[in-house]
């Protein structure tokens, strides 16, 4: 998995392409910091999942844990775009604070924050 961090407008975008398994979450967990230091100033963040591919289990809940804790410590609720329904479904299972903002793209993300 890859993690690509880049900046549009005010808004941070973090784009996650490739394989996820247990052993690429850690690559995420690590760009977090980074990720939370750019939001610093601009304090909205947009994950774009379109590219991410899960490969077994076993990596989709550690994937998951990571971005709640993200969620937990953003002073305003990330965005999630381009999520696949059934990545929509198993994300949702593991969210009981509801700390999951969905949207269909992260061109309408974008200007829905500007709004």
């Amino acid at each position: 998995m890859k993690t690509l961090i880049s900046r549009n407008g005010t808004s941070v975008i973090v784009k996650l392409t490739g394989f996820l398994n247990f052993e690429t979450t850690d690559e995420l967990r690590q760009n977090m910091h980074q990720i939370e230091t750019l939001a610093q100033d601009n304090n909205r963040v947009i994950f774009d999942l379109e590219e991410l591919q899960f490969v077994g289990s076993s990596g989709i809940s550690a994937f998951i844990q990571a971005l709640r804790e993200f969620n937990s410590r953003a002073s305003i609720k990330p965005r999630y775009t381009n999520v696949r329904n059934e990545f929509k479904r198993i994300i949702s299972a593991f969210d009981d604070k509801g700390s999951f903002d969905f949207w269909e793209s992260t061109e309408r993300a974008l200007i829905d924050f500007d709004n």
